[in-house]
């Protein structure tokens, strides 16, 4: 990876973890607050995840990328549980980053496109990589930098890290 990929992904240094969304099973965290032409939060950087992540803090994982199979508190059934209706990752993202102060402090990549987000409050972000397809419709992980009228992408792939 280029020192530019890697200054630009050191740059959510100092940003908070504002909200997050989700299109299908990828979540989409928002870091500072940017908003778009409909008043949206699309943050100054996007990430958008697709693969396994979890959210660690003092040994527990406080919510991790499978939860999203899981009903929430609302829908304890699993017999009619649809997870587009309501389910544990998503209760569980909200509320952290409702009751967290997360403001990133540190971040490490690793050799095979892991990327691991330290916050301030030792909480941990670790996206994890599991899959060895080739496909360039494979992707770990994108960043995308939304502060300037053209978005900037860096996007993680088993082949590497590259601006796309």
């Amino acid at each position: 990876m280029t020192d530019q990929r890697k200054n630009k992904i050191q740059e959510l240094i100092g940003l908070n973890l504002t909200q997050t969304s989700r299109s299908s099973n990828m979540e989409c965290l928002k870091f500072g607050f940017k908003a778009n032409d409909k008043n949206q939060n699309i943050g100054e950087f996007g990430l958008h995840i697709q693969t396994d992540w979890r959210i660690i803090n003092e040994g527990n994982i406080l919510v991790g990328s499978r939860d999203l199979f899981e009903p929430n508190s609302e829908n304890q059934s699993e017999l009619d549980f649809v997870y587009e209706t309501g389910n544990l990752r998503d209760e569980k993202l909200e509320a952290i980053i409702k009751s967290d102060n997360l403001i990133v402090s540190k971040i490490e990549i690793d050799k095979v496109g892991g990327l691991t987000i330290l916050f301030k409050n030792q909480t941990e972000l670790q996206i994890i990589p599991t899959n060895s397809s080739k496909s360039e419709y494979n992707e770990f992980w994108r960043l995308i930098d939304n502060r300037k009228p053209k978005t900037e992408h860096i996007v993680s792939r088993i082949d590497g890290i590259e601006n796309e």
